[in-house]
């Protein structure tokens, strides 16, 4: 007696060969489906937040929006981009080119290959940036404040022949970083290296003509009350919240000279200076055959001439919009708006 089987069908086998494409087809055609759809919500939502942003008195604009990226990023290219508030800040941006990936749209990165133009209030005057990188990465939308980096290099700022000076003229590189924290914190980090700037006060005479190194690492209270109408009602409100400026580390570096905030609070006046005291520590050599300008080189000089370090200790105070090195009047407190 014999068994035969039965032979194999040609038809399942043939099956079997073709369901790997058809199933790869439908996942590239379910893509290409969700890519055009995530762009239709993209552009979608972009038009709703100018249009809540103008009804509050803001303006983000552009005049011409293109889409690309297909098939694994979203990539949105804005000409003469414009963001500006109420109280007449504004940044126009001629090209912005903004790229996130398809499965994470909650991170952007954006560069401006054409520089910007920074629209300062009270005639203050417009500042051109220039440089040869400028770009900054944007995620955390969920959060306040979002995580926000903006960086620079090679950059240049330049304002009109008439226009209010900018506290920065150059920066070889420079850094903002903006972070959310616990208890309702915010963190801010900028850095500057080789820069030059136009400061006044006790800034101006630590930078005088050299180019400066500056790092600013604070950290926000009550950041959750930081909203307004415009920036000088939102810092009104959250000085009104309690809100303070801590000190972690605050160093600028030119030359010989070096200044340091060790430590303190700040918080934020009714005119929109800073008030409040930091307890700082200055280096400044000082040629002995320079004739003597400033108190602080004047005890510079003498600390050099016994031999120790000519480092002065003392308390900053900003108070009644002045700035003071202990009793020495240095100039204005810095104007937050």
């Amino acid at each position: 007696m014999t068994h035969t089987d039965a032979a194999p069908s040609r038809k399942a086998r043939r099956r079997g060969l073709i369901t790997p494409f058809v199933l790869l087809l439908a996942f590239a055609s379910a893509w290409c489906v969700g890519w055009f759809w995530l762009r239709g919500q993209a552009e979608q939502r972009m038009d709703t937040a100018a249009a809540s942003l103008k009804s509050r008195g803001y303006d983000l604009s552009w005049s011409a929006r293109t889409f690309s990226g297909f098939p694994f990023r979203l990539d949105v290219t804005l000409a003469d981009a414009r963001v500006a508030e109420p109280s007449g800040w504004a940044l126009r941006i001629p090209e912005l080119k903004g790229e996130a990936l398809i499965y994470d749209l909650d991170h952007w990165v954006a560069v401006a290959p054409r520089g910007a133009l920074l629209t300062r209030p009270d005639d203050g005057g417009d500042v051109a940036i220039a440089g040869q990188a400028l770009r900054a990465s944007l995620a955390g939308f969920d959060q306040y404040p979002p995580r926000i980096s903006i960086e620079g290099a090679g950059l240049v700022f330049s304002t009109a022949p008439n226009a209010r000076p900018f506290p920065l003229q150059t920066a070889q590189s420079m850094q903002l970083h903006l972070r959310p924290g616990p208890d309702d914190q915010g963190a801010i980090l900028f850095k500057a290296e080789g820069a030059r700037v136009n400061f006044t006060g006790l800034l101006g005479r630590i930078a005088q003509q050299n180019t400066a190194d500056m790092i600013l690492d604070a950290r926000l209270s009550r950041v959750s009350h930081l909203r307004g109408k415009n920036w000088a009602d939102a810092v009104r409100d959250w000085g009104v919240a309690g809100g303070t400026i801590t000190m972690h580390d605050a160093r600028i570096t030119a030359g010989e000279a070096e200044g340091t905030a060790k430590s303190g609070a700040l918080t934020v006046d009714a005119n929109g200076r800073l008030q409040g005291a930091l307890d700082v520590a200055l280096k400044e050599r000082v040629d002995p055959n320079a004739k003597i300008k400033t108190p602080e080189q004047a005890i510079a000089a003498v600390s050099q001439a016994l031999g120790r370090e000519p480092v002065i200790e003392a308390s900053l105070i900003f108070q009644d919009g002045r700035t003071r090195l202990g009793t020495i009047d240095t100039g204005p407190s810095p104007r937050v708006y």
